[in-house]
Parts: structure tokens; sequence; C-alpha cells
């Protein structure tokens, strides 16, 4: 496929770069401009960066999975999970955000039972897909390391004092909004190869 051809791969390579280079701007602007008295607080472009990145993420997800039905089952429980992501970013402004979160858990519990025979497959074929790759590094990064590098603890072994609150704040943030970023990536690489198989088969008939 022309996807894999050297002079798109290199065309991709720099899209992505200048992402990310855009992505490290936001994150310095917010650590030069803080809002008030609190630095990456939720007016900020690292925060509404990683809505904006999440709602993304579940509309592709959702839309995806309803053009290819080969992976729906899979990509309906994806969206979903992105979905919830989603909500638990606006804990600022909706103190009992966990209940229109359980709504969207009940939801899909009831996709998982409801797909249960489709899933196995769906899910071979979502995970063929190279851009998958992307999903599940961007995953680690977001939901694992981020955290892991956001714990106090950690911090507390290089600050003496409470100043080591700004350095964990652009850190955990920082790097969720790489995760996100590279999820992000993920869903252009899914597009890419989505259209190009399309196109394949359209040839064929």
């Amino acid at each position: 496929m022309r996807i894999w051809s050297p002079l798109f791969i290199l065309f991709r390579i720099l899209i992505y770069a200048l992402l990310v280079f855009g992505i490290a701007e936001g994150i310095f602007f917010d650590a030069a401009n803080p809002v008030g008295d609190s630095y990456f607080g939720e007016i900020t472009f690292t925060e509404i960066g990683q809505e904006t990145i999440f709602f993304i993420l579940f509309v592709f997800y959702l839309i995806l999975g309803y053009r290819w039905r080969e992976i729906q089952p899979i990509s309906n429980l994806v969206s979903l999970f992105f979905l919830m992501s989603f909500i638990r970013e606006f804990n600022f402004l909706v103190d009992k955000w966990i209940y229109p979160v359980l709504v969207v858990v009940a939801f899909f519990v009831w996709l998982f039972i409801r797909d249960f025979n489709k899933i196995k497959e769906a899910t071979i074929r979502f995970f063929s897909v190279p851009a998958s790759a992307w999903l599940l590094s961007g995953f680690l990064v977001t939901f694992i390391f981020s955290r892991l590098m956001g714990r106090s603890k950690f911090w507390k072994l290089m600050y003496s004092d409470e100043s080591y609150r700004l350095a964990k704040a652009a850190t955990e943030e920082g790097i969720e909004l790489l995760g996100n970023t590279i999820m992000l990536i993920g869903v252009i690489e899914f597009l890419i190869y989505y259209f190009a198989v399309r196109k394949i088969e359209n040839e064929k008939l």
C-alpha cells in the first residue's frame, strides 16, 4: 500500500513532530503564564488540550465502529472508555461527575454482554491494524506512566519544601498531554489505514 511509501512516512513523521512541538510549546506557555495563583489549572492549554483530544477520540472510535463493522464491538467499548475519561476531566465543574460516568459504565457493560460473542474476532481485527500500537502506547503514557510520575513521594525525594508541586504538576500534566497526543496520532493512522483498505477493496470490485 502507498501508505508505507518512504515519502509518505517521512511526511507523517514531519507532521507528528510538529504536533509534538506544538504541545511542548503549549505546556511552556502555561508555565510562563499561570492563571491566577495556580499552574496547569483547568483553564489552560494543557488541560483544554487533554479534554479536546479525549472528545475527539470518543467521537472517532464511535464513528469508526459504525463505518467498519468488523471492529465495531471493540471500537464501541474503546469509544465509551474515552467518553468516561472526557467526563472525568470536568470534575472541577461537576461535583457529582461519578454519576454520569456510572451511566456510561452501565452502557459499556450492556454492550460488552450484547456483543460478547463478537468481541474476540473484533479485538483480533482491531489490534491487527498497525495504528493500534499508537493507541496502546498513548494509553500507557497517559493512564499509567503519567500517574506514576505524579506521585508526591517521588518528587519529595528531590525537593525539601512544597515547591515540588509545580514540577510535579508540569511533569504529570505534560506527560498526560503527550500520551493523549500519541493516541490522537493513532486516530490519524487509523484513518489512513481505513481509507487505504477501502480503496483496495473498491478496486477489486
